[in-house]
């Protein structure tokens, strides 16, 4: 018998490679319209083509689809209404954040799920190993005050999810109460590892993120504009009927003369104005539009600004087609030129670039930026608020109606008016602990925020309200703002499953089918060829079709790939040291102690975190830190995401300037600096930040010379996994 072409570690680093690549590329694609066409069910594709997003289809087909109430509804709400939707989206052409010079927030989101999701795919294919581990890990006791315990405890938990019966357990215990103390101590130490991650996550998100302040600013606008206490009347209504079309009358009725005039049949108008939903998106994109426009004429304004001629072929060119847009970019990749200088040169105003002095350069680009920005929020406007015909509302309207059963349920089982009273005070609490704010002893942990205490005003959020030193958010912050309300998910779930035995049945007989996809089709226990160091399966199920796949390539390309995958495994076996070295440290600082009266209260600590654990976050950052911007001066090489940063203003509204010169930082007011604006803007970069974005960004690099080689192989038997209808 032949000996495998890779060894574990080289077939399991192969395997992360073309999941990570071909993942992100499927989601990348969806920027253009065709993308939807080619999908595959449950949307509408043409007969004997074959779907170029098989990683995405399989999981959206395998996952969602069968959760109760998305499976009822109907095929004209996936073919007719959600297909449009995505298609638009496609065509209205959003910002690239080759253009603004820096990282752009649909660049962060599409990154940040792709980097999430592409966990999902490998298990899903790879399967999770259950063959030849210990008996009795429900039994066992973990200490979840030691890290190597909750890690233990994370994969023995999930083993017993898809193999062994935990789930049952869980639903049961559940039921019985809504107290973690209750649980099993498996699920303790399982419970206790998802929130130190998640804390890591949104902590990685708001802070360490350049795009989190500008994601607080727009949560705490949509906050302050949903009218709470008119939801929580409509919840209390005891009939589900009634409260199910209060909400949706509340909620998605169109408020507008035209509107009133068609409902007593004075007209027949499609255009009738926006619902609540619609509005509260149109305020706050409006709001960011006055500020970016503000921004925009600043900069026309500056002393040794560009000349007029300048700022009207970046307007001019804002709103070219697509086509002009990609060959303009093209064209700066190849020429090592500035987006703004082969705009200029393109332009029909006939403007020399090469006469605009380096400080003029980078107000042009700055004032692009702005545009963008603005452009991007005038077409989300039109997609969501403004379309003709309106295919959002309607959609939410098929949503509803499928959950219908869900909704009546769980209205009758859990008090939803208490349940959004939850919910306000958790986002309350999570904008007041993602602020910068004055170093108080006891101001860390964000006690003491109400939901009663929120603005009323509707001018939007500033991230600069008060002349201050200030103390930035770390991951401990994030910790103790879920310990406080955690508990209030345990409420709900314990009513659910025990005020609604049949609604939580089917929700169990979902999450067994879905954690039954992770399941390794060879069950027979590990041997020393298969086994990683870690004691993981190379890549599982598919170990069979990656070796066949590189086994075609000829003894020289071998060794080349060989190579790259050697690192690449070194580079993913440190993540993982460094992730668990993270963990422990939070612990240290985080983790609550019991008194002699037996309660559980937080550690006191003075120096808090500000890198947490997880792999996905350094993966994410692999495909942030590769992403190509435009060069910083008119001619020069193009830069990677890990050489710039976004940044934002006083009101944490995101500039993405390139402005270093003096000038910018005159404009900056020693209210701002005092804040901490700078250092929350830039994510925090401390020296390990900057260095592990390099490190990961250049590890990207690396790893694309490996997909380059293998990719169309591999994307040819992953189509073999095409969902082609139901079951």
């Amino acid at each position: 018998m032949s000996s495998p072409p890779l060894t574990p570690a080289q077939t399991h680093a192969l395997f992360d490679i073309l999941i990570h690549h071909q993942l992100y590329g499927e989601i990348e694609a969806f920027k253009y319209p065709d993308a939807i066409d080619h999908y595959g069910y449950p949307f509408k594709k043409e007969d004997g083509t074959q779907t170029t997003s098989p990683l995405l289809q399989n999981m959206f087909n395998k996952f969602a689809l069968r959760l109760p109430g998305l499976s009822d509804i109907g095929r004209d709400f996936w073919q007719v209404k959600c297909r449009v939707l995505l298609r638009k989206m496609a065509e209205a052409e959003l910002s690239e954040s080759y253009d603004k010079g820096a990282i752009g927030a649909r660049k962060a989101l599409a990154t940040a799920i792709s980097s999430v999701l592409e966990y999902i795919s490998r298990g899903i294919l790879g399967g999770f190993p259950g063959a030849g581990t210990k008996e009795g890990a429900k039994e066992k006791e973990y200490d979840i005050s030691k890290a190597d315990d909750i890690l233990q405890a994370w994969d023995d938990g999930v083993r017993e999810i898809i193999y062994g019966d935990l789930l049952d357990d869980m639903f049961e215990n559940t039921a019985a109460t809504g107290k973690l103390e209750d649980h099993t101590s498996l699920v303790k130490a399982m419970h206790e590892y998802i929130l130190l991650n998640l804390a890591s996550f949104m902590h990685h998100i708001f802070i360490m993120s350049p795009d989190g302040q500008y994601m607080i600013r727009l949560i705490e606008n949509v906050h302050r504009l949903v009218p709470y206490y008119l939801v929580k009347q409509t919840l209390r209504v005891g009939n589900a009927a009634t409260m199910i079309n209060g909400m949706v009358k509340l909620v998605l009725t169109k408020v507008s003369v035209t509107a009133v005039t068609n409902w007593i049949g004075l007209t027949n108008n499609s255009n009738d104005g926006m619902n609540l939903m619609q509005q509260i998106l149109s305020t706050v994109m409006s709001w960011d539009t006055a500020e970016f426009q503000k921004k925009a004429l600043k900069l026309e304004s500056i002393r040794d600004a560009p000349d007029k001629k300048v700022y009207k072929a970046i307007k001019q060119y804002v709103y070219e087609s697509r086509d002009i847009h990609d060959a303009a970019r093209d064209m700066s990749r190849q020429e090592s030129k500035s987006i703004i200088g082969v705009i200029l040169e393109t332009s029909d105003l006939f403007i020399d670039a090469d006469s605009l002095t380096e400080h003029q350069h980078e107000i042009a680009i700055e004032y692009y930026s702005n545009l963008l920005s603005i452009r991007d929020r005038e077409e989300l406007t039109k997609l969501l608020c403004k379309m003709q015909p309106d295919l959002l509302t309607p959609a939410i309207r098929d949503v509803v109606g499928a959950f219908d059963p869900v909704i009546r349920g769980v209205h009758t089982a859990v008090d939803l008016s208490g349940t959004i009273t939850d919910l306000e005070a958790f986002l309350t609490d999570l904008i007041k602990v993602s602020k910068p704010k004055k170093a108080r002893p006891d101001s860390r942990n964000g006690e003491g925020s109400q939901a009663g205490s929120r603005s009323s005003s509707p001018a939007p959020a500033s991230i600069a309200d008060k002349n201050a030193d200030v103390s930035i958010p770390t991951v401990e912050d994030y910790v103790q703002l879920l310990r406080k309300h955690i508990p209030s998910c345990h409420k709900f779930l314990h009513q659910v499953t025990k005020n609604a035995p049949e609604l939580a049945n089917q929700y169990l007989d979902y999450a067994k089918a879905c954690a039954a996809e992770f399941q390794m089709h060879d069950s027979t226990p590990p041997n020393e060829d298969r086994k990683r160091e870690d004691g993981q399966y190379a890549a599982g199920n598919m170990t069979g079709p990656i070796h066949s796949i590189f086994s075609s390539f000829d003894p020289k390309k071998q060794e080349e790939l060989k190579r790259l995958l050697d690192h690449h495994s070194k580079y993913l076996k440190q993540l993982k040291l460094t992730s668990q070295s993270r963990l422990k440290a939070i612990m240290q600082t985080s983790h609550p102690k019991e008194t002699a009266a037996g309660k559980a209260v937080p550690q006191p600590h003075t120096k808090g975190t500000t890198h947490g654990p997880g792999m996905y976050l350094s993966r994410w950052h692999s495909l942030l830190d590769s992403t190509l911007i435009t060069p910083a001066t008119l001619h020069g090489p193009v830069r990677r995401g890990w050489e710039v940063k976004g940044e934002l203003d006083g009101k944490g509204l995101k500039t993405d300037t390139l402005l270093v010169s003096a000038q910018k930082h005159q404009r900056a007011s020693s209210r701002e600096r005092g804040f901490g604006i700078g250092a929350v803007a830039d994510g925090t970069g401390d020296v390990v930040e900057r260095r592990e974005r390099r490190r990961d960004g250049l590890e990207e690099e690396r790893t694309k010379e490996v997909w380059a080689t293998v990719g169309r192989e591999w994307v040819g038997v992953c189509k073999g996994l095409e969902i082609l209808g139901e079951d």
